[in-house]
This record gives C-alpha cells, structure tokens and sequence, in this order.
C-alpha cells in the first residue's frame, strides 16, 4: 500500500486512522471538522465529553515520550471516558481523554480485538491512537501488530439512572514501537498504558 510521494503515504495513514476513529468514536468538536470528511452520518459515536464515574474509579496512567512529553495520571472526574463494541461484536473500543493546562486536549483510543467476555487472560492484538486535540496531531498505529493489550478483568457493569450498561475494563495496553505521526515525521513513544475504563453496551 505503499507509494512515492509523501503526500499519498499521508494520506495512506489518514485514511487508516480515520476508519480507525469512525468505528471508535467521534472527536471532540475543538479538531478541525475536516478530518471528519467520510464519516457516515449514522456513525454511533461515544461521549468524549462523559466524567469516568465508574466505582472504583477509573484511569488512564503512564509515561508519553517524543512530540508529546506529559507524565498521564489520569482518574476520577478529571477524567473523561467511554466506549463501545464494534460493530459486529468482535471488539472493544475504549477512550480515554484529559484536559491538559493551557487548554489542551489528550485523547487516547484503544481498540481492542475480542469479545468482551472473552478478553481476559490472553494478549490481544490493539489499535492504539494518541489525539493532541489543540495541534490537530493524530498518532497512531495504523493497523494491528505494533500494539497489544492485556485485560486482567471485566466486569459487567448494571444499569443505573446516570449510566448506560456495558463493562469495565482493566488492563493495560503497550507499543513495540513509536506511534508515527499522520501529517508530518514526528513519533511518539509510549511506556505500558495502565488503564481501567467503560465500554457502553444499551442506551436505553
């Protein structure tokens, strides 16, 4: 799939990204609505804007190297997060984001391949992306193989009057590798993320 010109490898790993982000979420209206060109309008988007309530309390924590430098402890109602199956059911979408000082924006997404209660004990395979909302910078995977996660519980989660049904997820997620940037050379690199966060099952 690859080409010559360094427009066209750009817009390669655009367009993975953005299959990557229709099927997971919908950004944050601060990103430039240009890299939302192609997404249906029945895309079922998560709430980036949803307080991580979850009982223990939820978390994203874990070191960001490289065009990114930030240390993330990220928990509570600091936190925003949600998610949501694919489409067909065999996979789990999760995002995680934090405002930063400044007005900044990190948003993280993990997508992991399996059922929900199938995740625990084994190493998947994971599509991680790294949104720094205020530059507009997307990295990402690009596709499976760099990434993996390792779940170490799931537990259903009732259904309550301020909340959906669906999961908690604990696990964490790591990178044999820099995350390249889409749009210019940068990377970033990434220790173990350790996480705990909500996968959306019934809006009702």
């Amino acid at each position: 799939m690859f080409v010559t010109t360094p427009l066209s490898r750009a817009s390669g790993l655009l367009g993975a990204v953005g299959v990557l982000l229709i099927g997971a979420i919908a950004l944050t209206q601060s990103l430039q609505p240009a890299r939302l060109a192609g997404a249906p309008a029945s895309a079922n988007p998560t709430n980036e804007n949803r307080p991580c309530t979850l009982r223990p309390a939820g978390f994203l924590r874990g070191r960001f190297f490289g065009a990114l430098n930030l240390t993330a402890d990220w928990s509570g109602s600091n936190l925003y997060c949600d998610g949501m199956q694919r489409p067909d059911g065999e996979g789990v979408r999760l995002f995680f984001a934090r405002d930063q000082p400044g007005g900044e924006r990190v948003s993280v997404l993990i997508g992991i391949d399996g059922r929900p209660e199938d995740l625990v004990g084994a190493e998947r395979p994971a599509n991680v992306t790294v949104i720094d909302e205020r530059a507009g910078r997307f990295f990402s995977t690009g596709g499976p193989g760099r990434c993996w996660a390792s779940i170490s519980a799931v537990t259903a989660l009732p259904r309550a009057s301020d909340a959906h049904a669906g999961y908690r997820i604990d696990g964490l997620v790591y990178c044999l590798g820099a995350l390249p940037s889409v749009g210019d050379r940068s990377s970033l690199t990434l220790s173990e993320l350790h996480f705990a966060g909500r996968v959306s099952t019934d809006e009702a």
